[in-house]
């Protein structure tokens, strides 16, 4: 059964090493409602390593642009949104078709790795593209994981050291992929001054990868108008942690608003 022309189609991608599980319940949630929502792979993730490292930016954005036409034939519009680096994409979407997209979400939207969890000696991080070492320099995830529901942590934990790529991704950052993905945000803060489609942005208060200035610096960037969600008892990984219902009921309230009136009133 096609879906109603009312409700435009919903682009999600997920950030650098993870996978489209880290989205499956905002996915479940839409399409219950009535979306058709596409969550793809991005080139190089759910494989090892090798795999990763063999693509760079411009495929992950690339495979991501090629999904967002298809999704818009004839000169329609999707959502686009994403999680982590899966924002960024979804930005960089964003500003380059804006007759494309409807409406933005940005879950814990990632502009600098400057999160609790980020060694101090991680000074070097935002420059990485151009220190050869860190290019062979491989980032171990650690606990917390994105994860402030400790069950859900030691799920995670189990599910990374288990080798569940397609699910989990991988558990550790290589050093290259990171200075790709540190070129991608490049790319996309060029261009947020283009990103006129109305916004919400996701974030936790004590985010344990990306400070909640990130989102602060997000919104005081782009064009369109922008709703801001801020949660207090969840770490990054908003989509899945202890708040993720409620994540969830903004998301749809968010497009619902958009297919009614076109904008969003800010909050």
């Amino acid at each position: 059964m096609s879906e109603p022309a009312s409700k435009p189609p919903v682009l999600f991608l997920h950030g650098l090493t993870g996978a489209p599980g880290d989205l499956q319940i905002m996915t479940k949630h839409l399409r219950r409602v009535g979306y058709h929502v596409d969550t793809p792979m991005l080139p190089g993730h759910g494989l090892d390593e090798k795999g990763l490292l063999k693509t760079g930016w411009k495929d992950w954005l690339g495979a991501a642009e090629r999904d967002l036409i298809r999704l818009t034939p004839d000169g329609g519009q999707a959502f686009v949104g994403g999680l982590s680096m899966g924002a960024v994409i979804a930005l960089a979407l964003a500003a380059k078709h804006p007759d494309r997209v409807k409406g933005v979400v940005c879950y814990s939207p990632t502009l600098r790795y400057d999160g609790w969890i980020v060694p101090r000696g991680g000074w070097f991080v935002p420059y990485g593209a151009y220190i050869p070492i860190v290019n062979r320099y491989r980032f171990k995830e650690r606990a917390p994981f994105g994860l402030k529901d400790e069950r859900l942590r030691a799920k995670m934990e189990e599910m990374l050291l288990g080798g569940a790529l397609a699910d989990a991704g991988l558990p550790f950052m290589p050093g290259k992929s990171l200075a790709q993905n540190l070129s991608l945000i490049r790319f996309a803060k060029k261009n947020f001054a283009k990103v006129v489609a109305p916004m919400l942005i996701v974030h936790a208060t004590e985010d344990d990868i990306t400070h909640i200035r990130n989102a602060e610096d997000l919104a005081s960037k782009v064009s369109g108008p922008v709703r801001k969600l801020y949660l207090t008892d969840s770490y990054h990984l908003v989509t899945v942690d202890r708040e993720r219902a409620k994540v969830a009921k903004a998301t749809e309230a968010f497009l619902e608003e958009v297919i009614a009136t076109g904008t969003i009133a800010e909050a």
